[in-house]
């Protein structure tokens, strides 16, 4: 006999933006970096934890599976690892090329679902993030007689890429997606626009046929870009989604995104709500503060040594501020020395970068980004 709340789940995680490089140019967004410990796919899997989903079917680009892997290793910290619980993860582009022989490019999606058991399907991304209490939306997609349930948030419309799907309703209050592109082209933009946060709660069955029906039609693009192309179609439910959301998109939301959490409130309401974000647990030494050092508003991962002045800045793990050197309102990652006389302002220092006795300097709306491992020997300022 079926469990009639289990949920499987499809993580993609296929998302590309050009804006984002060079963050993403050896990473998917699903492992940039946030707020010190976590990385961007460590939400959609607390979703998934939380809501007690143990059989995940993910899809990577290819090439970008290296980081993921060390990240979530056997996936215990998101309980992923007992005898019950399964983790798939397969190539976005091994569909594509079975599709370009003629062959049937969907059916391990397909073989997952029918063999998962469970009634509901997560369909979720990476690249928003997002705590969304999945029960919750179990709770309104069963409330109701349709067999899609999409999540969206009220955003001003400046925070919108040209192809976010934007939930609207029509004058019978169904509602049916567009891309923002579209309604920009029309002159129709609002203010504020319901972004469409690329979750969903779909009946399986529903959704099998759905994927059927796809590949019958030679229509291929990840699962949630296809329901949202096809929200119109579908008689679909929503949930309104009123806690704290970043759609990443660019180096500037990136980077906007992390500033936000020196925000009390919106650090509590992300990270420390009623359901917990998990991420890869390290057994570091705790952040090091030396007598003369100096951090007001400022975040630190374990393993940081800190000599100089830390100002409206987030420091990962593992990475060393020297004397007489000042961080102001940048983003360093793991394993990063800022030695002593530097001078770092609106930057993003990727991992292992080492700044010597220099200034960088980019501005709130371009921020710098240095790429990792990067060895900084003279000025780099952001007119």
């Amino acid at each position: 006999m079926k469990n009639f709340n289990k949920m499987c789940a499809i993580l993609s995680n296929v998302t590309t933006y050009d804006r984002l490089s060079p963050l993403t140019d050896e990473r998917p967004i699903a492992t940039l970096p946030f707020d010190c410990k976590y990385r961007l796919i460590d939400f959609p899997l607390s979703s998934l934890s939380n809501a007690n989903v143990r059989d995940v079917l993910m899809f990577f680009n290819e090439g970008e599976t290296r980081s993921v892997f060390d990240h979530i290793g056997s996936g215990k910290e998101w309980g992923l690892d007992s005898l019950a619980s399964h983790m798939f993860v397969y190539i976005q582009q091994d569909f594509e090329r079975k599709k370009d022989k003629g062959l049937p490019y969907f059916d391990e999606q397909i073989d997952f679902l029918k063999k998962s058991g469970a009634p509901y399907t997560v369909l979720i991304g990476s690249k928003i993030i997002a705590n969304v209490d999945l029960q919750a939306v179990l709770k309104i997609h069963q409330s109701s007689d349709k067999h899609i349930t999409t999540v969206y948030k009220k955003m001003p419309a400046t925070e919108f890429e040209p192809y976010d799907t934007v939930v609207h309703f029509d004058e019978n209050n169904r509602a049916y997606g567009v891309h923002m592109q579209q309604i920009k082209k029309e002159g129709a933009v609002q203010e504020f626009e319901n972004l469409a946060l690329n979750t969903f709660i779909v009946d399986t069955d529903w959704l099998i046929t759905f994927i059927e029906e796809m590949q019958k039609n030679g229509e291929y693009s990840s699962i949630s870009r296809l329901l949202r192309n096809h929200l119109w179609d579908a008689d679909t439910n929503t949930y309104e989604y009123t806690g704290y959301v970043s759609n990443i998109l660019s180096v500037k939301s990136y980077y906007e995104a992390n500033m936000a959490m020196l925000d009390s409130t919106n650090f509590t309401s992300l990270l420390y709500g009623a359901n917990p974000i998990y991420t890869k647990i390290k057994n570091e030494v705790p952040t090091f503060f030396a007598e003369n050092s100096w951090a007001h508003r400022s975040q630190f991962g374990s393993g940081c040594v800190i000599e100089g002045v830390v100002i409206d800045s987030l420091v990962s793990r593992g990475s060393f501020i020297e004397t007489d050197a000042t961080v102001d309102k940048s983003l360093i990652f793991t394993n990063a020395r800022v030695k002593s006389g530097a001078q770092i302002k609106y930057a993003i220092l990727d991992k292992g970068v080492v700044v010597e006795a220099v200034k960088i300097e980019g501005t709130p709306d371009n921020p710098i980004v240095i790429k990792k491992g990067t060895h900084v020997t003279e000025d780099i300022i952001q007119n």
